[in-house]
């Protein structure tokens, strides 16, 4: 039988922890720049800033739901080896 944990970050797969990793700090840019926009006066910047921030909200949440299928793939991966083993 297979001894191989279902941590996500230490049995996970490099292309998983990446896309993880890009996630997070692409939402939390996006989070910055849409709380800037939110304190700076300057109509003009204020737009562009609130629209780049929502593109980077929306990468990052892409990349966690990426980061969730290649996990998930992983997962059913460790499961069926688990079974032949058996």
């Amino acid at each position: 039988m297979s001894t191989q944990s279902f941590d996500p970050w230490s049995s996970g797969t490099r292309a998983y922890r990446v896309t993880l990793v890009l996630g997070m700090a692409s939402t939390a840019v996006g989070v910055i720049l849409v709380v800037l926009a939110a304190l700076l006066d300057a109509e003009e910047m204020t737009g562009a800033l609130q629209r780049t921030g929502l593109v980077f909200l929306g990468a990052g949440i892409l990349s966690h739901l990426i980061a969730i299928g290649l996990r998930r793939r992983q997962a059913a991966q460790i499961l069926s080896r688990r079974a032949k083993d058996d």
